[in-house]
């Protein structure tokens, strides 16, 4: 048969099958026509040149493998393209028993399922990624030059019974001939994987379309847009006419903050302390600050009954900051959100909400259909970021190739205006978002165009939408890095769904409570009103970030790392390492050099609960670490040399990637910020990623003992699992060492053993400050297991200080050292279930989120009986705090400082 029959009747047998309906029959045609013609017509010039040979040469003297093909690379893609097109051959035979699975049940008819449609997907992909490799091989084997041509290269291919490869079972002798073969597939495959593209395309829009068609109502692209158009709500977010900037001075509100709240707390104070108000000076009324510890579920309940016994003794009410670590942010979370300081109604709103797990699918979607509006303001953030990361997918250099060239045409032709296609209202809102962008983007972002369309626009202006703010996300966006949506999100979502959404019983069915959300607390600087005024102490919300690189960013170091903290509170969010701060209603902003760049509403208090809270993306060696702590301690000598094998690169490694967002302190220079290499490197990501500042310590003492916050009192709240083996202070002694904060207790332990594998620095300080205080150790390790004391006072330094000595001579401090008020979660003895412990119990697990109202209670009811029991060793230690303070003052103005 001639080359040129060969090609024809291909080409009939193509068309026949691609007049079928079927798109697989079209696709097949598409690809094979071209395929098995170059293919065909190679072997067609092989065998005249074979049947030439043959007139000259018996069959006995031909070499016996002289018309067979390749077995080297040459027969790999040979083989595995022939492969493809006995695929395709089966898939678009007439017969049903030569069809697929796919082709049998007609994966793109308009009326065929979601299976059919993925079936369809994964069967195209398939082709693609096989064309792929054919031209991989067809590749590597021109590369190739150990590859040996000629006779004893080649190998029988299994001939084909029919269909229109029958004839193909050999390639070329001549490595020309073999050659233009492999060019001709190359072109072709080349040509077809444009058109595979497009229609892989089609067929995902095709199945996402279907999935997305059988989505609940407040799932689908319609309600998410809704969603997220709660973050552009201008009663809610009018932050984004407003500028903002990087800076490194102390927050003015702050300090304005300070001196109201010693004002409004004069008169508890005195009460607290048993003096008279009119004798308090309150310049002498110490800082106290709260420090609530991390544990979950477990720290935020037990937090909150220590608050309810503190609110009912009036400490509560003298406290200057309210600073947590996961868990217990949420207890503070709730409290200065719906709650207005009240821990009485935190208490009742818990009760209802922990007796559904937040992870429950069934509840969630209850949620969602009852409480539409609401449930669009608690996922509003979620909402946004997936819609802003759909954008960043897009094409946006091409779209703004687009509009240019479309910008170009209409600016030189006035009569095109009408042309444009513009929705109603568009021009002036979107004109007006992007003004409010900033000079920079109004510059850049079509604004010839815009200015056009404004002029042709005469309806009034409306709200702007989500939709539009997409619009102007694919050109302002397009340079800018976006922040990916992450579990952390949804997680935050879940738990501002559950602690923030107040829950309030009504009538006799608990299971059925009403729910009730101010607007405004989807927001952190929201949490200021009440701060403003001096009634609520200033909540702190921590988290940190993991610095990994090489110590002082010097390559010729080994590999290191730091978590460097940041803080949250209604005012501001920054850097304590860095020293930089930014507004927190502009925190979600991109910015560069210490300007925005682009001007949106404020992050999600949500996505921030979620943020501080994160344990679950702690690094592979923190997650060997409570493996470590729960097993017998000669177990942990075994493990030892183990861990300090693998110890670098599991330090480092984080299975479940932190919280991502704008860093606010991207290529800033803020001066008096850090010099430090390792803490200026933070400065050089466009992202900040976040996670639980336990990583670090779980204990917020960092926040707290900021020198221009000037705190006296630190009450800590400790309710962290494996209590008695953490390092919290170890690693707060090191922290305020590295830091210079010459006030910290030096040597204060409240247990006797040794620091759980501490760092090298850990260590070297240890040993230095415990030499001559290790029987103090010893001792509040004894009460606090044996005598059932339930706080320990730590308010002198009980080491020398490694700061404090300049030239062998003893430096007087600016202030008295730190007091120090540690409160752990124990049993007690004296509690109605004396056998009860939180380390033990079940329900006391870190990550349980269901709880019975009984459950609830008997942690509450031993949290606030461990600080009743020592209010009095409180009392007095608040009180010496004062007096000390207020001798210091009298002293200093007596020298005349």
């Amino acid at each position: 048969m001639g080359g040129t029959e060969n090609a024809a009747d291909a080409d009939n047998e193509h068309e026949s099958v691609g007049s079928q309906s079927n798109p697989i029959q079209s696709l097949y045609n598409t690809i094979t026509a071209s395929l098995v013609a170059s293919l065909t017509n190679a072997e067609v010039a092989h065998r005249n040149s074979d049947v030439k040979n043959d007139k000259s040469t018996s069959t006995a003297d031909r070499p016996s493998n002289a018309s067979h093909p390749a077995s080297s690379q040459d027969g790999a893609w040979y083989t595995e393209l022939l492969g493809v097109l006995e695929l395709l051959g089966a898939s678009s035979q007439s017969p049903e028993g030569h069809r697929t699975q796919a082709e049998t049940r007609k994966p793109t008819a308009s009326e065929s399922t979601e299976e059919e449609k993925a079936d369809y997907l994964s069967w195209l992909t398939n082709i693609k990624e096989r064309l792929d490799n054919v031209s991989k091989q067809i590749l590597q084997s021109d590369a190739d030059t150990s590859t040996v041509s000629g006779s004893s290269s080649k190998r029988d291919i299994e001939p084909e019974t029919d269909g229109p490869f029958k004839d193909i079972k050999m390639l070329p002798d001549n490595d020309s001939q073999l050659d233009t073969m492999k060019n001709q597939v190359l072109g072709q495959i080349n040509a077809i994987q444009m058109q595979l593209g497009q229609q892989i395309d089609d067929a995902r829009s095709a199945f996402e379309n279907t999935v997305h068609d059988m989505l609940p109502l407040q799932l689908q692209r319609p309600w998410v847009t809704e969603c997220a158009q709660n973050c552009l709500d201008d009663e809610i977010h009018s932050e984004p006419s407003e500028a903002t900037l990087v800076r490194s001075d102390i927050c003015r509100q702050e300090a304005d903050f300070q001196r109201k709240r010693a004002e409004k707390i004069r008169n508890d104070f005195a009460g607290f302390i048993g003096v008279a108000s009119g004798t308090i000076d309150v310049r002498d009324i110490p800082v106290i600050g709260i420090a609530g510890s991390g544990g979950g579920f477990r720290a935020m309940i037990a937090t909150l009954g220590s608050y309810r016994a503190m609110n009912q003794a009036g400490l509560a009410q003298c406290a200057m900051y309210d600073a947590a670590v996961s868990g217990s942010s949420w207890t503070v979370a709730a409290l200065h959100t719906y709650a207005s300081g009240n821990p009485f109604r935190v208490l009742d709103s818990v009760h209802l909400a922990m007796k559904t797990s937040m992870f429950s699918t069934s509840n969630l979607k209850d949620f969602i259909v009852e409480n539409d509006g609401m449930a669009k303001r608690v996922f509003a953030d979620i909402a946004a970021r997936y819609l802003l990361s759909a954008t960043r997918d897009e094409n946006t250099q091409q779209a703004a190739d687009e509009s240019v060239g479309e910008s170009s045409s209409v600016a030189s032709d006035p009569e095109k205006i009408d042309k444009v296609q513009v929705p109603a209202n568009v021009v002036d809102r979107v004109w007006g978002e992007i003004a409010r962008q900033g000079a920079k983007v109004a510059e850049t972002v079509l604004p010839e165009q815009l200015q056009i369309w404004r002029k042709a626009e005469t309806a009034a202006p409306a709200p702007l939408t989500m939709d539009e703010l997409l619009q102007v996300a694919r050109t302002t966006l397009g340079s800018l890095s976006i922040p990916p949506l992450s579990i952390v999100d949804l997680y935050g979502a879940l738990l501002f769904k559950k602690l923030i959404v107040q829950h309030i019983k009504a009538g006799e069915d608990d299971s059925k409570p009403d729910l009730k959300l101010d607007p405004q607390w989807v927001k952190l600087s929201a949490q200021r009103a009440a701060v403003d005024e001096g009634r609520l102490p200033m909540p702190i919300y921590t988290a940190v970030r993991h610095f990994i690189g090489t110590q002082d960013n010097d390559p010729d170091n080994v590999p290191g790392h730091k978590y460097q903290w940041i803080e949250m509170s209604p005012y501001e969010v920054g850097s304590i390492d860095h020293g930089a701060w930014v507004s927190s209603w502009a925190f979600g902003r991109p910015m560069a050099k210490g300007r925005e760049q682009l001007r949106v509403g404020e992050a999600h208090f949500g996505s921030i609960m979620g943020a501080v809270s994160s344990a679950f993306c702690a690094s592979v060696n923190a997650m060997m670490m409570e493996v470590y702590m729960a097993v017998p301690s000669v177990v942990r000598g075994v493990l030892d040399p183990l861990l300090d094998r693998i110890d670098s690169g599991t330090q480092t490694s984080h299975p479940i990637p932190p919280y991502t967002i704008y860093n606010p302190f991207f290529e800033t220079n803020v001066p008096g910020a850090s010099a430090k290499d390792e803490l200026s490197e933070l400065g050089s990501k466009p992202l900040l990623s976040l996670m639980d500042a336990g990583m670090q310590n779980n204990l917020p003492f960092a926040p707290l003992l900021r020198a221009e916050r000037g705190v006296d009192v630190i009450v800590c709240l400790d309710a962290s699992a494996n209590i008695d083996i953490m390092p919290w202070f170890a690693r707060a002694e090191t922290w305020a060492s590295d830091h210079g904060i010459e006030r910290w207790p030096w040597g204060a332990r409240p247990w006797a053993v040794d620091t759980l594998r501490p760092s090298k620095s850990e260590e070297e300080l240890s040993k230095s400050t415990l030499r001559g205080t290790r029987s103090i150790c010893e001792n509040t390790d004894r009460q606090l297991r044996e005598d059932n004391v339930r706080c320990v006072v730590f308010d002198q330094a009980m080491a020398p200080s490694p700061l404090s000595t300049q030239q062998g001579q003893q430096k007087t401090l600016a202030h008295p050292p730190v007091t120090i008020i540690y409160l752990p979660l124990l049993p007690n003895r004296e509690f109605r279930d004396p056998e009860f412990n939180p380390e033990t119990a079940d329900f006391c697990a870190t990550f349980n989120d269901k709880w019975t109202s009984e459950q609830i209670d008997q942690l509450a009811d031993l949290a606030s009986l461990n600080f009743t029991q020592e209010l009095e060793r409180i009392r007095d230690a608040v009180r010496t705090a004062y007096l000390r303070k207020r001798a210091h003052r009298l002293f200093r103005e007596g020298a005349g400082k």
